[in-house]
């Protein structure tokens, strides 16, 4: 099955690169998205790939929505993970594929065709990037930690965000928003990143990161500490996480304690 989904996570790739360098024309543009043809073209190519393999199993993709068959798996789609970053031209962009298999999550592959990297994991088998295994870094010193943040679509409103990410910004060297939620859970995997802090945000586009970085050895609880356990999917479904290196962990909690997020924490 992993193969499968890297083949298709490549057909759509290849699509996504050769339209990028293009000037592209959105369907619809909204107030904090926009909506290319480009999505449900990669999104096609996944389907076409996944189905011809595995014609029983059910698929959700953010464009068709639920494509329902056998419940046993279900295919976690994002055709186009990170579509404003692909419209203006910056190559921070994956396709993200995730595999449930009876209610839990087992496979992940996410694929950035422009940079070549293609992350993959199976549970239980260990996080790779193009072949190589991953795992988290060994960072302890909180002032020099980089991390993302990443936020549900029309979940959270852009005062929230400025209020929320403050104490990142003022006790860690840098918070990022990326808004390509699959890829940043990929470079937590890969050492690249320390700490991630996500908000009310659907599990469609993190759920082949999760067990990317998990499989590489993340730390991930809710924000009140809880190890993460995996709830069936559901497309109306938001989580707010934490997920570390690990020795972070309590030290990036604690700053969303001093925040008295109470209010937020679910």
């Amino acid at each position: 099955m992993l193969e499968i989904a890297k083949e298709a996570a490549s057909a759509a790739g290849a699509f996504l690169k050769e339209r990028f360098l293009e000037q592209l024309t959105p369907d619809e543009e909204l107030h904090n998205d926009v909506k290319l043809p480009e999505d449900k073209g990669s999104e096609q190519r996944i389907i076409e790939v996944l189905h011809r393999h595995f014609p029983t199993h059910t698929i959700f993709s953010e464009e068709v929505g639920m494509v329902s068959r056998d419940e046993e798996y279900l295919w976690i789609v994002d055709p186009l993970d990170g579509t404003n970053n692909y419209f203006i031209g910056h190559p921070y962009f994956s396709i993200s594929i995730a595999l449930q298999h009876k209610g839990d999550l087992v496979l992940g592959v996410v694929y950035n065709p422009v940079a070549g990297q293609m992350f993959w994991a199976e549970k239980g088998k260990g996080a790779f990037l193009n072949g190589r295994r991953m795992s988290i870094n060994n960072r302890t010193d909180l002032t020099r930690a980089v991390g993302t943040y990443i936020r549900g679509r029309n979940t959270v409103t852009k005062q929230e965000e400025l209020a929320f990410t403050e104490p990142f910004v003022l006790n860690t060297k840098r918070i990022l928003r990326n808004v390509a939620p699959a890829l940043d859970w990929c470079l937590l995997a890969n050492g690249w990143l320390d700490y991630i802090v996500m908000q009310r945000s659907g599990i469609m586009d993190v759920a082949a990161g999760i067990v990317i970085a998990s499989e590489a050895g993340a730390t991930i609880t809710d924000w009140q500490g809880k190890p993460y356990r995996h709830e069936p999917f559901a497309q109306d479904q938001v989580r707010s996480l934490l997920a570390t290196n690990g020795h972070l962990h309590e030290p990036i909690r604690g700053l969303l304690v001093e925040q008295s997020m109470a209010d937020c924490l679910r």
